[in-house]
């Protein structure tokens, strides 16, 4: 059975915010630029990963799409 979680609680709140605070000192410390942060993330994830600490799930490429085909003048289209 999962334990129902209260989005709204007092330590839900907590949780919260001390997350928001770690992700502006993040932003701070790399001048708000977001090629910074978004290095910043990649660096620390390669890092995590190496540790052997964590357990990572690497995502499903995504699906091809299909070819478009081409219409007729006049034909409706989806």
């Amino acid at each position: 059975m999962c334990k129902k979680i209260d989005l709204c609680s007092t330590e839900m709140n907590e949780v919260v915010k001390e997350v928001r605070e770690m992700r502006m000192k993040i932003s701070e410390k790399c001048g708000h630029d977001l090629n910074r942060v978004l290095e910043y993330y990649q660096k620390s994830g390669e890092e995590l990963r190496k540790s052997g600490k964590y357990k990572f799930v690497d995502p499903e490429p995504p699906a091809e799409k299909p070819a478009p085909t081409e219409s007729t003048p006049g034909e409706a289209t989806d």
